[in-house]
């Protein structure tokens, strides 16, 4: 490296726009000038940024070089985006001296070379030089977002990996490695490939194959087990990565588990044992069955983190770039930007790659697609502007959360539930904000919840509020709301129970899973003889981890929720957060019923509101313990008035106009209420169903 006077970066871009892709050039000034016969082999460059993300190398087939004494010139294409930041520049000799610069882009695309420093052999920097930068299997993973550990892990193996060749050619003994691994993800978002490409990297023997867990158990077989012997059936030595290992809980795990490691272990070291899932899902996995800790060192845990902003910007470009849909400069900057901002304001602090493509093929492409075909150029087929975008959705001026917090507020009532709403969710955001900022967090709260009142009064709207929110700040990865009861948990014959339970907890990771009439659960008599103590003891799985990336809602009347949590205080400690949803007042209810009629855009005559307000106030009058609130509301406005109003305007036979369409009459809410007064359309409770031993 001594011949090597100076090193000089820039962007080969003429774009003005902060955010550039495409070529890097890297100047090398000699010294030697009899270097000129011999240039072409004498160094070789590469550029990564941060955790080992490359961006290019002088390598790749596209990459050009030239020399014109006293400087070398190479440029290097990149498929990626350049963005203010810093990254890595390597360069290796002939003799395979490596060193390494620090290189620092501002955000005029202006470049810095500083901090050159010769690295050491094998270490992490000169194993990734040379063994893995132009390595085909190393190239399809390690552009994938939020990988960097098992980039790491894949550097470190391939350290091993040399340095047990170098212990051979000395006739010293080998280095072993536990192959196994525990990967923890943090939204389930790692695909086959990558699994696959980091099995090949770590050289482990043999082949990789992936079993879903939930797929090794079929209750419907004669031999439920045989969907599990059919993936046994690979040679010894296949290595296995287990996937949504919370099956692995319900009914058949215990023999799941100990074929798939009986098979590990008769392979005698030539497989390996995986297993991918949340935090959460290896942990209750774990703790489930005792002696699989025993294959898994505590360096053999590999926590996933979420996107980097570079990582995300990089996504929403290959994710167009795959589409086959080409990007105007302008509108790139206008890409990073909006996405950069919606970052940083937590809008897409879940997004997975499956998002990214879908906001990509459902929202980016349509639009392009309806510009271009609508006036095809000969000359010039189209690429990708900014309108083509819909940069709104990615950095709208509120974000996800305050937009989800907004719909709550706009609820009629609940001030109480809206202001303990309110504040735990400004805790979690605050919490989230400051992990995102790296700052030490040690809140470690659960959000599980008991909502308690009368039917009608809001429950389920206000969990679905809640999976939004908490959708939003990234603590669920889908945020929908799974509405269950006893009739659909509880089984009829042994073991029925815990396979309604595996499916339903399945169904519900990622969401909120909103149990009704939750105390025909449990009756406190403790007899184990009644099957719906076994939905509790299934949910007590979620409800003792942390980061369960799932909610559980217990509701139901405020009278039998208090009697089940009383006789069973280990449950009650579970639930942190308890809101007790009141009865709607008549102008409570008024204001709901004035809403649903806007909706549609209908007018109330001024007879037509009195006689309305008279309804409510009377059926509040007679109400009875199982009285609806907003559900009878909707009834009466859905299908009661509005059929009645059809009904007369039917009768009239006038010209159709839209007063006479859209206009209410007193008469209308009067031969509504005789068919939709409380005692007509009482809520009856649900008797409890499901069989006891």
């Amino acid at each position: 490296m001594e011949n090597i006077n100076d090193i000089k970066v820039s962007l080969a871009t003429s774009s003005k726009t902060r955010y550039a892709n495409g070529n890097i050039i890297v100047k090398l000034s000699l010294h030697d000038p009899a270097f000129a016969d011999n240039y072409e082999n004498s160094y070789s460059c590469y550029i990564f940024a941060e955790d080992f993300y490359p961006m290019c190398n002088s390598l790749e087939s596209c990459a050009q070089f030239g020399f014109e004494w006293p400087a070398l010139t190479y440029v290097l294409s990149s498929s990626h985006i350049w963005m203010p930041g810093k990254y890595a520049l390597y360069i290796r000799d002939k003799d395979d001296v490596l060193i390494r610069a620090d290189l620092t882009i501002d955000k005029r695309n202006r470049t810095k070379v500083r901090n050159i420093c010769e690295c050491a052999m094998l270490g992490s920097e000169d194993v990734m030089t040379t063994c893995l930068a132009t390595d085909e299997t190393w190239c399809k993973m390690a552009d994938k977002p939020g990988v960097s550990i098992l980039r790491q892990r894949a550097i470190e193996s391939m350290r091993l990996c040399v340095l047990n060749n170098l212990r051979k050619e000395k006739g010293y003994g080998q280095l072993d490695e536990c192959k196994n691994l525990l990967i923890c993800t943090v939204n389930n978002d790692i695909d086959a490939m990558t699994l696959k490409c980091l099995h090949m990297l770590m050289r482990v023997k043999g082949t990789m194959k992936i079993l879903d867990c939930s797929t090794l158990f079929d209750v419907t077989n004669n031999n439920p087990y045989e969907p599990l012997t059919e993936e046994l059936r690979q040679e010894d030595g296949t290595s296995y990565c287990l996937t949504c290992p919370s099956a692995l809980l319900g009914t058949g795990g215990k023999i799941i588990v100990k074929r798939i490691t009986d098979k590990i272990r008769q392979a005698g070291g030539k497989g390996a044992l995986w297993i991918c899932g949340t935090r959460y899902e290896i942990d209750s996995v774990l703790d489930m069955f005792p002696s699989l800790k025993d294959y898994f060192p505590s360096a053999n845990r590999l926590q996933l983190k979420p996107y980097t902003a570079f990582e995300m910007v990089q996504a929403f470009n290959d994710a167009i770039a795959g589409s086959g849909m080409w990007i105007h400069d302008e509108a790139r900057h206008a890409l990073v930007s909006a996405v950069v901002k919606g970052f940083e304001a937590g809008n897409l602090a879940s997004w997975t790659q499956a998002d990214i493509r879908h906001f990509v093929d459902e929202e980016v492409r349509p639009q392009f697609l309806k510009r271009v075909l609508s006036d095809i150029d000969v000359d010039d087929p189209g690429i990708l502007i900014a309108d083509d975008l819909c940069l709104e959705k990615l950095a709208a001026s509120r974000s996800t959360f305050e937009e989800s917090m907004r719909q709550l507020d706009k609820m009629v009532g609940l001030d109480d539930i809206k202001q303990s709403i309110t504040t735990m969710a400004n805790r979690t955001y605050f919490y989230t904000q400051r992990r995102r900022l790296g700052l030490k967090t040690s809140d470690k709260s659960v959000f599980h919840a008991i909502f308690t009142g009368n039917p009608g009064t809001g429950k389920t709207t206000v969990a679905r509020m809640l999976g939004k929110i908490y959708r939003s700040l990234g603590l669920l990865s889908r945020g929908d709301v799974i509405a269950v009861d006893r009739t659909r948990l509880v089984g009829r014959y042994i073991g029925e129970t815990e396979e309604n339970m595996k499916t339903i907890l399945e169904e519900a990771r990622g969401n909120v899973l909103f149990i009704d009439e939750a105390y025909t659960l449990y009756d406190g008599s403790g007899d184990r003889k009644d099957y719906g103590a076994r939905v509790i003891d299934s949910l007590l799985t979620v409800l003792t981890q942390p980061d369960p990336d799932m909610l559980i809602v217990f509701a139901g009347y405020e009278k039998e929720m208090d009697a089940m949590l009383q006789t069973n205080p280990g449950l009650f400690g579970r639930f942190p957060y308890k809101f007790r949803f009141g009865d709607y007042s008549a102008d409570q209810l008024m204001e709901i019923a004035c809403h649903l009629f806007a909706e549609d855009e209908y007018v109330l005559t001024a007879a037509a509101h009195s006689e309305l307000l008279k309804s409510i106030q009377q059926t509040l009058q007679q109400r009875t313990k199982n009285f609806g609130n907003a559900r009878w509301v909707e009834q009466f406005v859905r299908n009661g008035i509005i059929p009645a109003l059809a009904d007369r305007v039917s009768a009239l036979g006038a010209p159709a106009t839209t007063k006479l369409y859209q206009t209410v009459e007193a008469a209308d809410v009067k031969a509504a209420y005789v068919k939709f007064n409380p005692k007509t359309i009482e809520l009856h409770p649900r008797h409890q169903i499901g069989f006891s031993a």
